[in-house]
């Protein structure tokens, strides 16, 4: 769904020539969000808040404002935002390098950002000649892939100098890219062609799996054997079998998907509907659905478990969901 929005508001922002940075105030503003007979917390943050990235420890929760020049820091004790870190290009995916404690971040307007998450600082940045959608990176840390939204491609840059090293093409419109668990193959969402290409890294051979629909974000299981694919039109969530690069099994009906993240203790598959705003609960197993889902904010994107809490990016009302799952 993020593209088309975000191609629209590019093109608005150079037609009104309003490229300067964004100043936003990085105190958390708490509200209510009702829905029903459920009373949740909200936090305030930048505009558009999608994809979302858990720290290490566990500690703050990174939030990428799609529609907005920063990446807002919440304390997950406090549920405040701490810090707002500016100067990223209206950020759209995060990927931690290995075990440090560095993120490469995307973002849609040229850009690709390393951040000292233990610090909250920018590192590096480098601009690049197309508009970048998703981001993965290998087990070591020292390549990162990032879709050439403009020409159908997949970077693979050096992590400490952000310099082009290989290029993958894709289909058209790619989108979401996950990394298969031995890092020899590649996953791309090409969301024009309604299919998924699957790209050998030492040879750059294509094969395509064919959805329909609009696949588009990629999210695996801890050890990358499995991803979870969302298919917004097609209104089923795609698992992959990284080491054969096969659909094994698919949950159907269930009305434009986003993210799909499994818990820590990866028992339970949390699936959000953007028009429906709801959290929805899979065995993960079984992948039967479960009697609980959540209602959240508007036009929700972005699910992450932090111990007894969900949080939810709501894209439509620039807020954060602080939802209790026990």
């Amino acid at each position: 769904m993020k593209n088309y929005i975000i191609i629209f508001l590019f093109a608005f922002v150079i037609t009104s020539c309003k490229e300067n940075k964004k100043e936003t105030d990085s105190t958390a503003v708490e509200n209510k969000l009702t829905t029903q007979d459920i009373d949740y917390p909200v936090i305030k943050v930048g505009k558009g808040p999608d994809a979302l990235f858990l720290t290490p420890d566990k500690s703050f929760l990174y939030v990428a404002n799609v529609e907005d020049t920063l990446i807002s820091v919440i304390d997950t004790q406090t549920d405040k935002v701490i810090k707002n870190i500016e100067g990223i290009k209206y950020p759209w995916g995060f990927v931690q390098l290995a075990e440090s404690n560095l993120v490469a971040v995307s973002g849609y307007d040229k850009q690709v950002v390393i951040i000292d998450f233990d610090n909250h600082t920018i590192l590096k940045e480098k601009l690049f000649e197309t508009h970048i959608g998703g981001i993965t990176a290998n087990k070591k840390g020292n390549l990162i892939y990032a879709i050439a939204i403009d020409e159908n491609k997949v970077l693979q840059l050096d992590a400490t100098t952000l310099n082009i090293l290989k290029t993958f093409h894709t289909g058209k419109g790619p989108d979401g890219i996950g990394i298969s668990g031995n890092d020899s193959k590649l996953f791309v969402t090409n969301t024009e062609d309604g299919s998924i290409s699957v790209i050998d890294i030492e040879t750059g051979k294509q094969s395509i799996l064919k959805t329909g629909g609009k696949p588009e974000l990629i999210h695996s299981n801890k050890d990358h054997s499995l991803l979870y694919i969302s298919n917004f039109f097609g209104n089923k969530i795609h698992i992959i079998d990284t080491e054969n690069g096969e659909i094994v099994k698919e949950i159907e009906n269930i009305k434009t998907p986003e993210e799909a993240i499994l818990s820590e203790d990866e028992n339970i598959l949390y699936v959000v509907s953007f028009d429906l705003s709801e959290v929805y609960v899979y065995d993960a197993v079984t992948l039967e659905k479960k009697s609980t889902s959540y209602e959240t904010g508007n036009k929700p994107i972005g699910v992450m478990p932090v111990g007894n809490k969900l949080y939810v990016s709501n894209y439509g009302d620039n807020s954060i969901s602080i939802i209790n799952n026990q």
